[in-house]
Parts: C-alpha cells; sequence; structure tokens
C-alpha cells in the first residue's frame, strides 16, 4: 500500500527541518564548546594591562587604564604619618569601599593599608545590563575575562607604585603583603604568580576555587526562591519541580564553572615561591564547601598556614567582622616580619 503523496512530502519536509535543527544545535554547541575552552586557559604575564596610579588626596588614589581610559578605579589609604612602612594592600569582594577602612581598631594604622576598589564596579555604572541586546548576552564570557584582566592591571599598578620599582618613596619599605577577600582573593594570587619576587607575603581571606561547586547551592537557592518552593516539601508534583530546578542549577553551575576557570587559584599557587600564603576560612561558611577550599591549600607549596575562625562567610558591614579579620590578618603578617614601621631617616 502506498502512502498519500501529499503525506510523503510533509514528511520530507519534516525530516529536512529535523536534520537542520539538529545541525544547528551541533554547530552552536560546538562554537559554545570552543569559546569555553578558549575563555577557560589561565592568565599569563604579558595578559596584564598596564595602569597608571594617582595620587588624588593624602587618604584616595586613582588609578586609570593606559591603553583604555575610560577604566577607572579607586583605592584608598591609611597609615601613619612621619613613618616608613611596610604596605598591606587589599582587594575586596562584593561588599568594598572606602568604608572598609573607616571602622575602629587599630590594626590599619600600624603599617600602610590600601584597599583597592574592583574596576568592574565602574563597568557597571557605564553598562547597565537592561540596556544590553542579545550580542551582548553572548559576549558577557569575554566581558567578565577582560574585567578581571584589568583588575589585575589596576593591582599590578599599585604593587609596582609601592614596592619603589619607578622611585623613591620614603612612605614605602620593599615590603609589600596582597590580600584577597571572598569574591577579590583570585586577584592576589593570580598576580603574586607572575612577580612572587616583588610580594612579601599573600593572604586569602574567605577565598574559594571550583566555582561550580559554589555557583551550584546558590543558583538552586535562587530558584526556589523565585519559583516559591519549598525544599522538604512532600508534595508530588512539587518535588519534581525541584528536581528540575536542581538539574537546572547543576547544568548551568557546570558551563559558569568551566566559564570562570581561569580564576581558580590552583592554576596559579604552585608558581609562588618562597612567599608565606596564609588562608583564613570560616569554620561554617555556606558560600565555601570544602571542595571549594581543599584545591588551594592542596596546590598552595610552602611556607603556607591556615586558620579556622568560628562561624560562616564574613560580613564587609559589621564591624565586628571587620575588626576580628583585621586583627588575624596583622598578627599573622607582624608574625612573618612584614608589618613593620620605622621613622624617617633625613
Amino acid at each position: 500500500m502506498s502512502l498519500n503523496p501529499q503525506y510523503e512530502k510533509y514528511m520530507k519536509v519534516l525530516y529536512r527541518v529535523f536534520l537542520i535543527i539538529v545541525c544547528a544545535c551541533i554547530i552552536v554547541t560546538s562554537v559554545a564548546a570552543f569559546k569555553i575552552y578558549r575563555l577557560q586557559q589561565p592568565f599569563q604575564a604579558a595578559d596584564v594591562p598596564e595602569w597608571k596610579v594617582k595620587e588624588l588626596s593624602s587618604q584616595k588614589w586613582g588609578l586609570k587604564s593606559i591603553t583604555d581610559p575610560e577604566r577607572s578605579t579607586t583605592a584608598w589609604i591609611a597609615r601613619p604619618e612621619g613613618q616608613k612602612c611596610d604596605t598591606l594592600i587589599i582587594v575586596g569582594g562584593v561588599e568594598e569601599g572606602e568604608n572598609l577602612l573607616a571602622g575602629g581598631g587599630n590594626w590599619k594604622y600600624t603599617g600602610n593599608t590600601i584597599l583597592m576598589k574592583q574596576p568592574v564596579h565602574s563597568f557597571l555604572l557605564r553598562h547597565h545590563w537592561k540596556d544590553w541586546s542579545l550580542l551582548d548576552w553572548w559576549k558577557i564570557p569575554e566581558k567578565i575575562r577582560e574585567e578581571t584582566r584589568h583588575t589585575l592591571g589596576a593591582l599590578n599598578a599599585l604593587l609596582n607604585y609601592v614596592h619603589g620599582g619607578t622611585r623613591s618613596d620614603p612612605r614605602f619599605t620593599d615590603k609589600v603583603v596582597l590580600a584577597g577577600g571572598s569574591v577579590g582573593a583570585a586577584f592576589p594570587a593570580i598576580l603574586t604568580s607572575f612577580v612572587p619576587e616583588k610580594v612579601a607575603g599573600l593572604m586569602v581571606v574567605y577565598g574559594f576555587t571550583n566555582f561550580q561547586h559554589v555557583i551550584q547551592p546558590l543558583l538552586f537557592s535562587q530558584g526556589l526562591l523565585h519559583f516559591d518552593l519549598t525544599e522538604n516539601s512532600a508534595d508530588f508534583s512539587t518535588k519534581i519541580k525541584i528536581s528540575g530546578v536542581r538539574l537546572l542549577s547543576h547544568i548551568l553551575s557546570f558551563v559558569l564553572g568551566n566559564i570562570l576557570k581561569y580564576g581558580e587559584m590552583e592554576s596559579y599557587l604552585p608558581d609562588i615561591y618562597q612567599t608565606p600564603i596564609h588562608f583564613i576560612n570560616g569554620t561554617n561558611d555556606p558560600l565555601v564547601p570544602p571542595e571549594a577550599y581543599l584545591p588551594m591549600w592542596k596546590s598552595a607549596p610552602e611556607p603556607k598556614s591556615e586558620k579556622w575562625v568560628e562561624g560562616g562567610h564574613f560580613n564587609p558591614r559589621a564591624p565586628k567582622d571587620m575588626l576580628n579579620i583585621g586583627k588575624l590578618m596583622y598578627e599573622w603578617a607582624e608574625k612573618q616580619g612584614i608589618r613593620s614601621c620605622y621613622p624617617h631617616i633625613k
């Protein structure tokens, strides 16, 4: 029995459409895979762009990209007057700014303390995500990598400025400690791996790697909130929805984790030599599971040390947290002999 000619024609068209869709999916997946592979490659020293430092006041410095002057950021400095001191440069996480140095406690006045704001903040002010086109969203991974690269450039400019590489400054010794907190922890580690001879000490404060394990729980919890779901619900349909949210969170975290692989510190820590490394972590940090910390510890060379603080992720808005973390940072740096001041020699 022969099929209806119209039906045969319809099936052929349907088959061709199916083949076109499959081919398109394969092409898009291949392009995306190549894009991810290209972006996840670790940074090299030659990738760090040039930035310059300009002192705006005794407490505030401006930093600007030489090749792209639209990119800029700010650094705040607190220091004792009339003394030549070792320097601590801090790159903060999400919550950062002038107020981080404004709280009580003498820890930041025992040497030069500089807090650098990540340049991504000024980028977000210039480019609001609501104005982005579909092409802008497709280029988001490249934008994030470029912002990361320029953060390294700004930090490198600060390091060179206070290290005395271009001039002799009576305020600064040649001992510089780099520290990063939370999301900002990777930048000092990456830069130190390029120039370990310039860095007298490295502190990783509540830092993390293995981004997939960090991102997945956040995506899952946000998904539950978005769809108004309760994880321990006994309702069958709700369980199906929760399973869907969990599966989607694993897929997205896998993709994002691979895109951001260039920021994983275990790729850079082994290249640091003769620079003491100190890790400060929370004993019950919901943002940093063991899988996101242990690779850093294992890959870090000696001399290294760690300090565990009771509680979860530190809160920069909480004066008590900042005082405690500042005290721990000072105690370690002082023990290493890299947090000292000396009278000016006329």
